[in-house]
């Protein structure tokens, strides 16, 4: 059948896990590698081969035993992994907050259950925390090649034993099948198709297809592998320099580097490709990469966690080089005794080595989530500022089935009363809604709110955010303007995160937009109110006040981003929409209202936070806004 590779060691795949976990690092860093993270479609690919290519040798050999395949997965995976978590887990204890310490235990038994993956594609959504704040986001590809490890060997038992002579052809039809799936939640679910198994298998299935069916050149055509190897080679390059944030992924996109790592590695040292790869000094980076892997992300994270401006790029390069100190130590002390077998050498003891650990991680997990992060060891004053995240009561969006049925968030109480207004906007359009409830309160009136996340309420606009309603936004608009003129709304509100639709367009697009939007809304009947988007502070403001409090204690009254700024950043949007006004709506600036005495945008008062992050106001800053917004009742 010619499934029988001789798996002898490969100085130029050490070279190529160097290349994925530079680019890797680098992108994380922000080192201007822009598309650096297809090192992990490049590790994929790698892992795939050597794996497939060491269960077909001993399957060969007629030795292959699960017990003896996963001893040595253990080993290679654990140890280090272990250190690196019970090192985070303090770390954290010493450095994050309550609920992020939480979250931090939680991620540590997902990673013990091998659902790393699952549990961070649970925890995506449009509020969720960024992910760069994560410390234990990087795992979630270790448990994508940990669910393959437990599947794909059952897998090629299965078909050594009932499908021989179909081995290839049906490995090629299940990478053919992830990837379809990948493609496709790539376009439809996202997060699903980033995180998740069935849609990044094929990656690994293309390294076990090569393991399968190793390539073979003939003599006479030696220019033919040169040739092939630095064609891979450059397929990963391109992708790692060319691809950005914007670029659809994994998809169809990762078929660049993915189908490039598995020509460098057929072609191996018979190309220029190999033998750069295999150069000693790229060697010895393939060698600690897991452990570069495994130590960079927490260090950044806990870097970025407390910083109020960004990291500078000597601190990131001084990041870097501590994380190839502790790689260099974790692969001398903790890597290679586990795998020499000099510390739980039979198979016995590194099964329960990994039994306790799972153990131990699922048991100090737990105990975080139970005990919420132990907000003891915070001050007071620290722990008011940063449960301001969760402030807010309105954060539900409006489907288009719902809005098509009529079906809106309703403001100002659930008895009948004479509708009085309808805001309609984003998520910044949900952050001001708890002072359009109290005020609907107020004024006997009833109110309704047309919202869904970056989605602007402009009828002809078509946003392109992940969250966004993209193509279906014109036929959500549509719904709005029918429900408006069928319960005779009398005032409209209409806010966003304006900047952030004006920074994919020049403005005259938003503009006739909103024209158009206002026109339709007044010929309905409506009064129209335009309100321009609240201050956006330079960093997540909760965490921000958080910390002064606890480490600078100093005055929050000197934290914001000065009005001159805001101004800066904000010319376009507040020009284009001073243009249209007062002849077409009443325009509401909501910035002179944040500013304090220090000609700053505040972000705090009465000992709480006017913010949940460092864009959306809480609660407590939409009550902020009344003075502004009692006038819409007027």
């Amino acid at each position: 059948m010619g499934l029988t590779p001789s798996m002898n060691y490969r100085a130029e795949i050490d070279g190529l896990r160097a290349l994925a976990v530079l680019a890797v690092l680098l992108f994380h860093a922000g080192l201007g590698v822009q598309g650096g993270y297809v090192g992990v479609d490049v590790f994929f690919v790698i892992s795939g081969y050597l794996i497939t290519g060491l269960i077909l040798q001993d399957m060969a050999q007629g030795k292959f035993s699960l017990r003896a395949f996963w001893d040595r997965r253990i080993r290679r995976i654990m140890p280090p992994l272990v250190v690196m978590l019970l090192v985070t887990l303090a770390a954290g204890w010493l450095l994050l907050l309550a609920e992020d310490f939480k979250e931090l235990g939680q991620s540590a038994v997902a990673q013990a259950l091998l659902l790393s993956n699952v549990f961070f594609w649970r925890e995506s959504g449009y509020f969720e925390q960024s992910a760069d704040l994560k410390p234990l986001l990087h795992t979630w590809s270790l448990a994508v090649e940990e669910q393959f490890y437990l599947i794909f060997p059952l897998v090629l038992m299965a078909l050594r034993k009932f499908f021989p002579a179909l081995m290839r052809s049906l490995v090629l039809l299940l990478l053919v099948t992830s990837l379809v799936i990948g493609i496709y939640w790539c376009r439809t679910r996202p997060e699903a198709g980033f995180y998740l198994l069935p849609s990044r298998a094929w990656e690994l299935l293309i390294g076990a297809l090569l393991a399968m069916s190793p390539f073979t050149f003939s003599p006479s055509r030696r220019w033919l592998p040169e040739l092939l190897g630095l064609v891979g080679l450059g397929m990963i390059l391109y992708a790692v320099f060319a691809f950005n944030n914007r670029t659809r992924f994994p998809g169809e996109a990762a078929l660049l580097p993915c189908l490039g790592s598995a020509l460098v590695i057929a072609c191996g040292t018979r190309s220029m490709a190999g033998r750069l790869l295999a150069l000693p000094w790229l060697v010895g980076i393939g060698l600690v990469s897991y452990s570069l892997y495994l130590w960079h992300w927490p260090l950044l994270v806990f870097s970025k966690y407390w910083a109020s401006v960004p990291l500078t790029v000597w601190h990131r390069i001084l990041l870097l080089t501590a994380t190839g100190i502790l790689a260099a130590l974790s692969w001398k002390w903790v890597e290679q005794p586990f795998r020499k077998r000099v510390v739980f050498g039979s198979r016995r003891s590194i099964y329960a080595f990994a039994a306790a650990c799972s153990g131990l991680m699922i048991v100090l997990g737990c105990a975080l989530h139970l005990l919420h992060g132990v907000p003891a060891r915070i001050p007071a004053a620290a722990q008011i500022y940063a449960a301001g995240r969760s402030d807010s009561i309105f954060r539900k969006e409006v489907s288009l089935e719902q809005a098509q049925r009529g079906d809106f968030v309703t403001l100002g109480g659930k008895e009948q009363r004479p509708p009085g207004v309808l805001v309609w906007g984003d998520s910044h359009a949900m952050a001001l809604l708890p002072v359009i409830d109290e005020l609907c309160k107020d004024k006997g009136v009833q109110g309704f709110a047309a919202v869904h996340y970056q989605t602007p309420p402009l009828l002809s606009y078509l946003p392109t955010g992940p969250y966004s309603l993209k193509d279906k936004t014109p036929m959500f608009g549509a719904a709005v303007l029918d429900f408006v003129r069928s319960k005779k709304i009398p005032k409209v509100v209409l806010t966003a995160s304006w900047n952030y639709y004006f920074e994919g367009d020049n403005g005259s697009k938003i503009r006739q937009s909103l024209l158009d939007t206002v026109t339709a809304l007044k010929n309905a009947g409506a009064s129209v109110w335009v309100m321009e988007d609240v201050p956006s502070q330079p960093f997540d403001v909760p965490r921000r006040l958080a910390a002064e409090v606890m480490f600078y204690h100093g005055d929050v009254n000197l934290i914001g981003l000065p009005l001159t700024t805001h101004r800066a950043d904000s010319v376009q949007q507040h020009d284009v929409l001073q243009s249209l006004a007062p002849q077409h709506y009443t325009l509401l600036d909501p910035a002179g209202i944040f500013l304090n005495p220090q000609g700053l945008c505040r972000v705090a008062a009465n000992g709480r936070t006017l913010y949940t992050d460092s864009s959306h106001i809480s609660t407590q800053g939409a009550r902020f806004l009344r003075p502004l917004v009692t006038s819409i009742f007027d």
